[in-house]
């Protein structure tokens, strides 16, 4: 593999977290989401609890102007 591959693979696999990540910040702010997440207990857990501690960075301007949420879906 060339190191023009290299950077596109690595490129491309870092939008498709960049996006992942953006999708579930974005559910967190959903109600019935949190509720069922509550339900089943993995609010509780400390791998969730570590790895919302992780998403702490798109509370940076540059990362946080990405995120939109439709409140017409409640």
């Amino acid at each position: 593999m060339s190191q023009a591959e290299a950077n596109t693979d690595l490129k491309t696999a870092n939008r498709a977290r960049f996006e992942l990540e953006l999708e579930f910040v974005q559910s967190l702010a959903n109600p019935f989401y949190l509720h069922s997440l509550a339900q089943q207990g993995i609010l509780n857990q400390p791998s969730f609890v570590n790895f919302l501690k992780y998403l702490m960075y798109w509370k940076e301007k540059d990362y946080a102007r990405f995120i939109l949420y439709d409140f017409r879906t409640l």
